[in-house]
């Protein structure tokens, strides 16, 4: 594996125990393929609050942390599940298959912007559940983490 993975999440680093939990995945991550996490602000609602407007603003600091040959996906309920094992292939069809880095980014309060979706290269659901935005960044990092290992023949608890 030549790409490197990063992590985009709108918003602030957030709870001390669950940034720590997603720095922990990061960290193992690492040992295989370089791995970071990038933070882009989130847009404030406002008194009166607007979602296409917040969901705009934010879709443009995720394109303004993108790089040329960046392969991105975004954490949306609306694509296609997967299971772990699943996931782990195609990560690697996705790292293999680009040159740049494979960004993978969790939206803000509002979500992703609909225009940002379709400009993705791919949609990963999390959950059907609805999750908590720092919980999704951990189920993310421990997803990644554990299809990396698995891809490097690591045994990690099923």
């Amino acid at each position: 594996m030549a790409a490197k993975i990063r992590l985009l999440f709108v918003g602030r680093e957030g709870d001390d125990e669950f940034a720590s939990a997603v720095e922990r995945y990061v960290a193992r991550t690492r040992r295989f393929v370089p791995t970071e996490v990038v933070f882009v602000r989130e847009e404030k609602p406002g008194e009166k609050p607007d979602a296409a407007r917040v969901l705009a603003a934010e879709a443009r600091r995720i394109k303004g942390a993108l790089r040329d040959r960046d392969f991105l996906v975004l954490c949306d309920d609306g694509g296609k599940e997967r299971s772990s094992g699943e996931f782990a292939k195609e990560l690697k069809k996705w790292v293999d298959g680009t040159s740049g880095s494979v960004v993978i980014a969790v939206g803000g309060a509002f979500g992703l912007d609909a225009d940002l979706k379709r400009e993705a290269r791919a949609i990963l659901p999390l959950s059907r559940m609805t999750l908590p935005h720092q919980l999704a960044r951990v189920v993310l990092a421990e997803q990644v983490y554990r299809a990396i290992a698995s891809l490097s023949g690591v045994a990690y608890s099923k």
